[in-house]
C-alpha cells in the first residue's frame, strides 16, 4: 500500500491527454446490486478486452489521484495497442472528492466485498459484455494486480464464463495469511529499504549506509524510520539493521491485527490498517492459495514481477515456475524485473513520461494473446 503515498508525492505532474473511446455501463449483479463500469475502446476493432481486476480496498474504474487516474494511464497503454480495457467500480465504491483515495464507500454494500464475491461478480461482468455483439470474437484477458491475482485465477478455475488468458502483475503466491505475516514481520520495508540503504547486497544495513548523508538516503530514512538513531533500530544489536529487528519493531502489531480480526473490529482495522472487513480476511484465509490452483489451468499464464516488490516475495515466483516444471507443465511464463516495484515502476510514466519495462511488457504480451489463434 505504500505505492498509493508515493502516487500522491507525484501527483503534481500532468500527464497526457485520453487516447481512448470511453463507454460507461451500469450492470446489474446477480443479487440485484448495480454497479458502474467503464470499457475503454481503441480506434480499431477490439481483438481482446482486458478485464482488470484491482488491488485491496475501495477501488473505482477510475482510481483517481489529485491531478490523473491511474485507470485512465493503462487504458491508454493498452488501447494504443489495439485491446479493449475493461474497470469497475468494487462495491459499494463510487468515485469521491477526498485526497487521498478519492472514493466514497458505502459499509452497507463494500461489507460483500470478499474474494468470492467478487469472483461472482466479475463473471456478471462478463457475461453482460459477451452479449454486446461486437465482441463476438475478441478473446477476454483477466489482468489481476496484487489481490487481484488471487481472483483471476479463482475466475479462471471456476469456468463459468470465457477466459482466455491471466495477467498476474504483482503475483500472490500464497494464502492471504501468510502473505500478511511476512508483510507485518517486516520483510516488505526490508526490501523497500534495502533496495535505498543496502550498498554491499547483504540485505541489512550498516551504520555508515543508515547515515549515508546523500539526499535520497536522507529522504527515506526520514520517511521509513522517523530519523530514528541507528543504535535504537539495532534492537538485536549485530551492528546491522536486519529482519530481525524489524520483525521485533512490527511483530506487536500483526498479533493485535488478528486479533482485531477475530473480534470483528472493523472500525479498528480501518483506522490503523485498511478499509477491509473482518470478512475479507476471514474469506482469503480459508481460500485454497494460487501455488495449488493455478496448477490445474491449461489457458496461457504470464507472471510480472518486480524483484524489489515488497508485497509479495520475487522468490514465490521462481517457486511457482518450479511447481510448473515438476508436473510438465508448460502453460507459464514468468516475467521478473529488476529494479522494479509492487507497481512494476509505475512512477516512470509520472517522472519520464514513459512507461517501465514491466508495463511495455504487459502490454506486448497482451498484444501477442489478442493475435493468437483459438
Amino acid at each position: 500500500m505504500k505505492h498509493i503515498l508515493l502516487y500522491l508525492l507525484l501527483g503534481i505532474i500532468s500527464l497526457p491527454t485520453s487516447a481512448f473511446i470511453p463507454e460507461i455501463k451500469t450492470i446489474k449483479l446477480n443479487d440485484g446490486e448495480e454497479i458502474t463500469t467503464r470499457l475503454c475502446l481503441p480506434d480499431t476493432i477490439a481483438e481482446a478486452i482486458v478485464f482488470c481486476i484491482s488491488g485491496t480496498g475501495p477501488s473505482t474504474y477510475l482510481t483517481k489521484r489529485s491531478t490523473f487516474n491511474y485507470y485512465d494511464e493503462l487504458a491508454n497503454g493498452f488501447c494504443k495497442n489495439g485491446l479493449a480495457f475493461f474497470t469497475y467500480n468494487r462495491r459499494g465504491c463510487q468515485d469521491g472528492e477526498n485526497p487521498p483515495f478519492f472514493v466514497d464507500v458505502d459499509s452497507s454494500k463494500y461489507i460483500k466485498y470478499t474474494p468470492l464475491q467478487e469472483a461472482e461478480d466479475i463473471e456478471c461482468m462478463i457475461n453482460s459484455i459477451m452479449k454486446d455483439k461486437r465482441f463476438n470474437n475478441s478473446k477476454i484477458i483477466l489482468y489481476g494486480i496484487s489481490e487481484g491475482t488471487i481472483t483471476a485465477s479463482l475466475v479462471a478455475e471456476r469456468k463459468n464464463v470465457k477466459t482466455d488468458a491471466i495477467l498476474l502483475h504483482g503475483y500472490a503466491h500464497d494464502n492471504m495469511f501468510d502473505i500478511i505475516q511476512w508483510q507485518n514481520k517486516g520483510h516488505g520495508v526490508l526490501i523497500m529499504a534495502n533496495s535505498i540503504f543496502d550498498k554491499d547486497n547483504n540485505k541489512a544495513i550498516n551504520k555508515e549506509e543508515y547515515e549515508d548523508e546523500n539526499k535520497q538516503i536522507s529522504a527515506y530514512r526520514s520517511y521509513l524510520f522517523q530519523n530514528l538513531p541507528f543504535d535504537s533500530l539495532d534492537i538485536v544489536k549485530n551492528d546491522l539493521i536486519d529482519i530481525h529487528d524489524i520483525e521485533k519493531m512490527r511483530a506487536p502489531f500483526h498479533d493485535e491485527l488478528m486479533k482485531r480480526v477475530t473480534d470483528n473490529d472493523w472500525l479498528w482495522i480501518k483506522s490503523n490498517y485498511f478499509n477491509i472487513t473482518p470478512q475479507w480476511f476471514k474469506s482469503h484465509f480459508e481460500l485454497e492459495p494460487n501455488k495449488t490452483r493455478l496448477l490445474r489451468l491449461t489457458i496461457p499464464i504470464h507472471v510480472f514481477h518486480g524483484e524489489e516488490d515488497a508485497n509479495v516475495p520475487i522468490e514465490s515466483v521462481y517457486d511457482l515456475q518450479a511447481r510448473f516444471d515438476m508436473c510438465n507443465k508448460t502453460n507459464l511464463t514468468i516475467h521478473t524485473f529488476k529494479k522494479h516495484n509492487h507497481d512494476l515502476n509505475f512512477q516512470d510514466l509520472l517522472i519520464h513520461k514513459k512507461w517501465s519495462e514491466g508495463f511495455e511488457k504487459i502490454f506486448s504480451v497482451a498484444k501477442n494473446i489478442s493475435k493468437m489463434a483459438e
